[in-house]
């Protein structure tokens, strides 16, 4: 069978009324082609093609009722969270509530938008001390020194961990002046550009957790937030931790690469395949750390079930550099700062060696 036609890049099953209006108000912000549809006898071709699906609550029922084949990319976009979830499983959709949804939606629609975003990867611990939060630092430090076409460049970091104790720590940020979650957190909507009041270190915008008081991390502002690092920056990289938080599970759907840090033992790589299954990362690719364990790529991800981008070699001064306050690729040897630099050129769609 031949691959489907491509379609509008949304498809907007709503009749008149407010649903209708801020869904067709957050596609115009984001300058999408969208097709407006109530016919449901003409539904099946666009709910086949289009890139994503935004059903209002007014016509979810109905939409249930045609027995369509189950797609990804569908939302339920409504004023009752309670009445759209009951649809959410036959139509294997996420619920997105108005208005508190809003930046949410904004961002589900800004991961189809026609002009060039900067691309999201998130970098997820198989286990506990590999060193997750490590790889995610320098490889923003890495792409910070890229400057991409259009005018956007440096990279952005965001740090989605509550009980990691601050990203900003492995940049040698902690001192650095500027805006971290408990100030961000109330973010919304269509953001501007956020450069000026973030801290910065080597290119690289960072958005950190404070130490103090923990914050209830919801995925609406961290959605608005990526959403807007992506117009600014050549690269987005957030550390998800390894919670079942809103945030964390928020943070990975945002992500269109998943990497998962796994050591090269048989624990470390059934410790990885666990976290790949609860945290549901469908796209998951490994990071492979040499110096924990002694199997080979190859059986890492026969025994994960994941494909391999890049086997990092061991660099003990890691450790030492994050005690000084040092970031990562600054304090590594050259062969640990090529093996990042070469994921970083993969990660941006650069051929090795350039930038």
């Amino acid at each position: 069978m031949d691959g489907v036609e491509r379609g509008r890049d949304v498809l907007v099953v709503a009749g008149p009324g407010d649903t209708q209006d801020a869904i067709l108000s957050a596609v115009a912000a984001q300058e999408l082609d969208a097709e407006v549809l109530t016919d449901l006898e003409r539904l099946p071709r666009p709910w086949r093609s289009a890139g994503t699906v935004l059903v209002a609550d007014d016509q979810a029922e109905r939409v249930v009722a045609r027995a369509l084949p189950h797609r990804g990319g569908v939302f339920l976009v409504g004023a009752d969270p309670a009445e759209l979830s009951v649809w959410s499983a036959p139509l294997a959709a996420q619920v997105i509530p108005l208005p508190e949804g809003g930046a949410w939606l904004g961002s589900v629609l800004a991961d189809g938008a026609a002009r060039a975003r900067a691309p999201v990867v998130a970098v997820v611990g198989g286990s506990g001390g590999v060193g997750a939060s490590t790889l995610a630092a320098a490889i923003a430090q890495v792409a910070g020194e890229r400057v991409a076409p259009g005018g956007s460049g440096g990279s952005a970091l965001v740090d989605a961990d509550p009980t990691g104790g601050g990203i900003d720590l492995l940049l040698g940020a902690e001192r650095t002046g500027g805006w971290r979650w408990p100030r961000l957190s109330g973010a919304e909507g269509q953001l501007g550009d956020l450069r000026g009041y973030l801290p910065v270190v080597d290119g690289v915008s960072v958005v950190s957790m404070a130490r103090g008081p923990s914050v209830d991390l919801a995925r609406e502002p961290l959605a608005a937030i990526v959403a807007s690092l992506r117009a600014w920056h050549s690269l987005v990289v957030v550390d998800p931790g390894r919670s079942l938080a809103p945030a964390t599970r928020e943070a990975v759907r945002l992500a269109g690469r998943q990497l998962v840090v796994v050591g090269a033992g048989v624990r470390g790589a059934a410790a990885a395949r666990q976290t790949i299954a609860v945290l549901g990362l469908e796209r998951a690719e490994l990071v492979v750390r040499a110096g924990h364990g002694a199997l080979s790529s190859g059986l890492v991800a026969e025994a994960v079930g994941c494909p391999v981008v890049v086997r990092l070699p061991d660099e003990p001064g890691l450790l030492a550099a994050a005690e000084r306050g040092e970031p990562p690729a600054r304090g590594a040897r050259r062969q640990y700062r090529r093996a990042v630099g070469e994921l970083v050129a993969d990660l941006v769609g650069e051929e090795p060696g350039n930038g």
